[in-house]
């Protein structure tokens, strides 16, 4: 069968959902009636994925084959859906064995050393709730006020989410953090790649150069796609979709850049321009 020219590639959590919500039945009713073939590329773990997206996807009638890029692009799923929910594990890359276990461990101890100082105090009203680091296998988490048990939030933990995200937006808490961070790991950076973006809106997420949202793009490349239209929320400079536009602006191959990004606020903004571009019937 012959490729399509256009492929839509999707980040998940505040582009086809709200943010750590459910996926709704309207969203995904127009995922199956879009007019040219899409895959996901997420920020979050499968624990994540599974319940927030690709269970109700399943649930509401969605009976595609595609692709899943998780842990922010660095482990690959083929999602044959057509018959029966399944998940088949494509690649996954190794983090931990990539920065080597000294590495890893120091790595480790910087990000606990940084929340001790009082600069890092997290603000009143706000706790730690569930862990602080999350090692996903091909990358880290680390969310300042804890990241609770994946499943349904309990009213304190939303409450401590959103006492949270309100006090980062008045302060740039994350952002000076992530800032701080870079310059202690600098050794990482230049030696191992490593990179530290913001992710989401309590986290960042710490991944190799390369291991990440363009992940996908690449594969699809060598499916031969001629045009892959990347659509996010997070494409702002030090956003976990950033990636995709640093990777557009560095394009030196033959031609134009077949890569396009579409930045978009909340899966109802994600609904209108699929609208206007013609890939949703309106």
């Amino acid at each position: 069968m012959d490729t399509p020219d256009t492929v839509l590639l999707f980040d998940i959590d505040g582009t086809l959902t709200d943010p750590r919500e459910p996926l709704v039945r309207t969203m995904s009713d127009a995922l199956g009636n879009l007019s040219v073939p899409f895959h996901v590329a997420a920020g979050s773990n499968m624990d994540l994925v599974e319940p927030q997206f690709l269970e109700l996807l399943y649930e509401h009638g969605f009976r595609k084959d595609f692709h899943a890029f998780v842990n922010n692009g660095s482990t690959h799923y083929f999602c044959p859906f057509s018959d029966s929910y399944k998940l088949e594990l494509v690649e996954a890359f190794d983090f931990e064995k990539h920065l080597g276990t000294d590495d890893f461990n120091w790595l480790m101890s910087e990000l606990a050393a940084a929340m001790e100082l009082p600069e890092f105090a997290l603000g009143e009203g706000v706790q730690v709730m569930g862990d602080q680091v999350k090692s996903r296998g091909s990358m880290v988490n680390f969310s300042p006020s804890g990241r609770p048990a994946a499943g349904v939030l309990s009213e304190e933990a939303l409450a401590n989410r959103k006492a949270f995200v309100a006090f980062d937006k008045a302060n740039l808490y994350r952002a000076k953090l992530v800032d701080f961070l870079k310059s202690k790991v600098a050794r990482l950076i230049d030696e191992k790649d490593l990179k530290i973006m913001l992710g989401g809106e309590t986290s960042f997420d710490i991944v190799i150069d390369g291991q990440d949202k363009t992940a996908s793009v690449r594969w699809c490349l060598e499916r031969g796609f001629k045009n892959i239209v990347f659509v996010g929320d997070a494409l702002f400079p030090g956003g976990n979709d950033s990636v995709i536009t640093d990777w557009i602006s560095k394009w030196s191959g033959e031609g134009t850049c077949p890569v396009e990004a579409i930045q978009v606020d909340g899966w109802k903004d994600t609904l209108c321009k699929l609208e206007a571009r013609g890939w949703l019937p309106k």
